[in-house]
């Protein structure tokens, strides 16, 4: 399936470069791998792949999402083991699509974040897990903001950083601490 480009920016004479792409991220991941494959989806200094992805997959919310207009967006149905597959299929995916320079940062809740890091470990290798970023929630998004002041609210999520190797691993001069 051809890919629909929404927006390019910083086109900089490339003809792809920094495309929003609308779709059906799956099939839109396998047609940028089979570019990357034959050469087509490389960096600006020729080396094939992405080198960095950011993905905030479905929470497994057991919910329907409205857009702006109070239409239906989407649906956050899929949980348990369905939803586990549903994120490993594409994190292998997206493996394969980074360079191998290449980062990926997993955004997700408290409560999915735990079996992400498991599925990223055997995807990415546990050795290429560089950081967990907590990000607390403003009031806006949270339950605080809803009064739910106790134990169970979720007032942060989690963004899984790897890299694909070793060669993402920022260079620089590594002294002991004393």
């Amino acid at each position: 399936m051809p890919l629909q480009p929404v927006r390019t920016f910083n086109k900089n004479g490339v003809e792809w470069h920094n495309k929003l792409i609308f779709g059906d991220n799956r099939q839109a991941m396998k047609t940028l791998l089979e570019m990357k494959r034959r050469g087509d989806l490389c960096n600006a200094d020729g080396t094939p792949g992405v080198r960095l992805v950011y993905i905030d997959p479905p929470f497994a919310t057991m919910r329907d999402f409205e857009g702006s207009q109070e239409q239906k967006a989407y649906q956050d149905k899929v949980a348990g083991a369905a939803f586990l597959e549903f994120l490993r299929k594409r994190l292998l995916l997206l493996r394969e699509l980074l360079s191998d320079d290449g980062s990926i940062y997993i955004h997700l809740d408290n409560r999915r974040s735990q079996y992400a890091k498991v599925l990223a470990d055997e995807i990415f290798g546990e050795g290429n897990f560089r950081n967990a970023i907590v990000w607390k929630r403003s009031d806006a998004h949270s339950d605080i903001a809803q009064g739910a002041l106790h134990f169970g609210s979720r007032v942060y999520d989690t963004i899984l950083y790897y890299t694909r190797s070793d060669r993402s691993r920022p260079q620089g001069k590594r002294t002991k601490s004393r």
